[in-house]
C-alpha cells in the first residue's frame, strides 16, 4: 500500500468523524457527554489509584517475606557451620 492511499485513508476517516460528529452535535447526543467523560475518568482514576496501592502493599507484604525466609536460611547455615 502506497504511502498516498494510507494518507487518503486517513484524511477520508477524519472527514467521516467529523461529519458524525457534526450530525450527533445537532441531534442533542453530544450533550452532557464532557460531564460524563469527567466522571468516567475520575472513577477511573479512582479505581486504578486502589489497584496501585493494592498491588504495592502486597508487593512489600511479598518482599517482607522474601526477607524473612532469607534471614531464618542464614541463621541455619550459621547454626551448621
Amino acid at each position: 500500500m502506497s504511502n498516498t492511499k494510507v494518507i487518503v485513508g486517513v484524511a477520508a476517516g477524519v472527514a467521516a468523524l467529523a461529519i458524525v460528529g457534526i450530525l450527533l452535535k445537532r441531534k442533542g447526543h453530544l450533550d452532557g457527554l464532557s460531564e460524563k467523560v469527567d466522571d468516567l475518568t475520575h472513577s477511573l482514576k479512582d479505581r486504578f489509584k486502589n489497584i496501585k496501592e493494592s498491588a504495592k502493599n502486597k508487593f512489600d507484604e511479598v518482599a517482607q517475606k522474601g526477607d524473612d525466609i532469607a534471614n531464618k536460611t542464614q541463621k541455619a547455615i550459621d547454626a551448621q557451620a
